[in-house]
């Protein structure tokens, strides 16, 4: 049956302004244009996220309201592709997702513009719960993954990377983001396939540690050694500035997350551990009486 709808999008409210503020007749045009097509592709990715919490069929696509030249400023609106027949014509719903989508966009990417880390990643994301729940027909929420949106947030700081001299502005209707550029990681390989979260509070014994970067440590958890990836990098950045120590045997009591992975009959495939917050380190007895110099300073863990 042919689809009557005359367009594939739909525009729903919501704007926001990347304003890139150049140096004319010193600038790049390429690294310039390159580096703001990268903004707002990632920017639509991290709206990808979001909307996971609402259909995981709805696609967000960047509309150019306007183009302003004195700096480039564009002006982006938003339209959805996949939107379900029966809210194509229901201006609430373009509403309230739309309101869900400045406004999370505008939470993250102010965290994001203070060097936000796992933990305050997480706050955001529970700030944003009474918008997921004004969504029509909602039916078992669960908000998105930390890690797909540190992994979004990622993107957009490379982007910003490639404009390093430029002063960048991200503006929406709660106020301005001044977003200056950092170094950051390369981004990790999305999954592509179906997954289950789950969330918790969990003491996890060290086995071995990753002494040099900040990947992956091995924990024991259920008798059973396993690999778990660390977000909180103020965590990581005190510990290897040796802040305190911490040693095989020592255990951590963390909030995490874990996704797993399965194949279309229910198989689990992959299993990804990841600790959101490290909130205490606890020690075993034969090694509470080290030397100051190694003991976490008082409030640290």
């Amino acid at each position: 049956m042919e689809n009557d709808r005359p367009l594939p999008l739909e525009t729903i409210e919501g704007e926001i302004a990347l304003e890139i503020h150049y140096a004319p007749g010193r600038t790049q045009a390429l690294a310039l244009l390159r580096g703001a097509m990268e903004m707002v592709a990632s920017l639509d990715k991290l709206d990808r996220v979001l909307l996971s919490s609402v259909n995981s069929s709805l696609e967000p696509v960047s509309i150019i309201n306007d183009v302003r030249h004195a700096s480039l400023k564009l002006l982006l609106a938003r339209a959805l592709r996949h939107v379900p027949d029966e809210y194509v014509e229901n201006l609430d719903y373009k509403k309230i997702i739309g309101h869900l989508l400045v406004l999370g966009k505008h939470k993250l990417l102010s965290a994001c513009s203070k060097g936000a880390d796992a933990p305050e990643v997480q706050k955001c994301l529970v700030e944003l719960e009474p918008e997921y729940k004004k969504v029509p027909d909602l039916v078992g929420y669960a908000p998105p993954q930390v890690a797909d949106v540190m992994e979004a947030l990622d993107e957009i700081e490379n982007a910003r990377a490639l404009m390093p001299d430029d002063k960048i502005l991200i503006q929406t209707e709660y106020g301005d983001i001044d977003f200056p550029a950092r170094n950051t990681p390369a981004p990790q390989e999305a999954q592509a396939a179906r997954t289950i979260t789950n969330d918790g509070n969990e003491l996890f014994k060290i086995r071995s540690l990753d002494l040099l970067g900040d990947t992956q440590w091995t924990i024991i958890r259920n008798n059973r050694l396993v690999r778990a990836t660390i977000l909180h990098k103020n965590w990581l950045a005190d510990y290897h500035a040796r802040k305190f120590s911490i040693l095989p045997g020592d255990a951590l009591m963390c909030a995490f997350q874990e996704a797993v992975t399965y194949d279309k009959e229910g198989n689990e495939i992959k299993r990804a551990l990841a600790i959101i917050e490290v909130k205490e380190i606890i020690r075993p007895p034969e090694q509470l009486k080290l030397p100051p110099s190694m003991e976490p300073p008082e409030g640290k863990s």
